[in-house]
């Protein structure tokens, strides 16, 4: 797609854990990947796409530069011989992200944009802070997403700032979309109409395991 119809934009969406949640216990939770995707409000159905096939893939399987800095140690890598799960000399191996087939049934799109049923591939991937989300979806729209665990800061009676790691954690959802101009404002409207029902039933989920329902402050957004 030629530069000059494609543009991109940016979204950062955050919600407090639950005091009790540990760091291990919401990492684990955003490496979950089919509990991640049940939390989507439009989901009808997922696969699992094999490594065998993903590396076929078009186009194919790459991690960003700045993905490969915030790899999680002891992620596993590739084993396919596919030259695009090795580097150059041909011995070591490269990590691939973990790849789904995700169709999702969406009743907003305008008639002839796309199909109701909209089917996307999702590209997972581990990092130190938490997961790496690449989304390809028709008419080339790409969703990268960074979802991280961070320290929260914690607030002062007026509320106020009072340090970082004071206030206990926070899940940051940090987006950027790339696709066509006559598309960017219905994917962002997408984006916005949904995230604070996912977040939710993540933190429902830590409420869970910590047997914590007072969220404290709860969901925001940026």
């Amino acid at each position: 797609m030629s530069s000059f119809l494609t543009t991109t934009a940016k979204m950062v969406h955050s919600s407090r854990l639950p005091a009790s949640t540990t760091r291990a216990q919401a990492l684990a939770m955003l490496a979950d990947y089919e509990f991640f995707l049940s939390c989507d409000p439009h989901l009808q159905r997922f696969e699992l796409i094999p490594p065998s096939d993903a590396t076929n893939l078009n186009p194919p399987l790459s991690i960003p530069d700045t993905v490969k800095s915030q790899l999680r140690s002891g992620a596993p890598a590739a084993t396919s011989s596919s030259p695009s799960s090795q580097d150059s000399d041909n011995r070591t191996p490269i990590m691939l992200p973990t790849c789904y087939r995700v169709t999702d049934v969406v009743h907003a799109i305008p008639a002839g944009i796309w199909d109701t049923n909209v089917v996307s591939t999702y590209e997972f991937t581990l990092i130190r802070d938490g997961i790496f989300v690449r989304i390809r979806s028709p008419l080339s729209v790409v969703i990268d997403t960074f979802w991280e665990i961070r320290e929260a800061a914690a607030k002062d009676d007026d509320g106020g700032d009072k340090g970082v790691g004071l206030g206990g954690l926070e899940l940051v959802e940090d987006m950027t979309i790339t696709c066509s101009r006559l598309l960017v404002g219905l994917v962002k409207g997408q984006c916005e109409a949904g995230w604070a029902g996912i977040h939710a039933k993540m933190i429902a989920r830590l409420e869970g395991e910590v047997g914590n329902k007072g969220v404290g402050e709860g969901i925001v957004g940026e």
